[in-house]
């Protein structure tokens, strides 16, 4: 489902996994586990879904970052949180 919002380009949910795609504007595809249906229908209906993303979702589930995995490749190892060395 396509999203107006800047910073959230899209997402995608199962309710029978509770597994949330997202795609971020720029940043590429987050995978998120365990999500609870009511937060995707928060996200969906948010006056400002990016807001929503920040506050509620990117760092309140487990998740896998598809496209940072491809760019980083072997380097994310050693790469800290912010990019830089760890």
């Amino acid at each position: 489902m396509e999203l107006s919002s800047k910073l959230v380009k899209s997402v995608a949910y199962d309710p029978s996994t509770g597994v949330l795609d997202i795609e971020i504007r720029l940043k590429g595809h987050r995978r998120y586990y365990n999500v609870p249906p009511v937060v995707y229908e928060n996200l969906i209906t948010a006056t400002s879904p990016g807001w929503y993303y920040t506050r509620h979702i990117r760092d309140a589930f487990p998740r896998s970052a598809e496209g940072a995995e491809g760019r980083l490749g072997p380097l994310k190892s050693i790469l800290g949180r912010r990019g830089q060395f760890s």
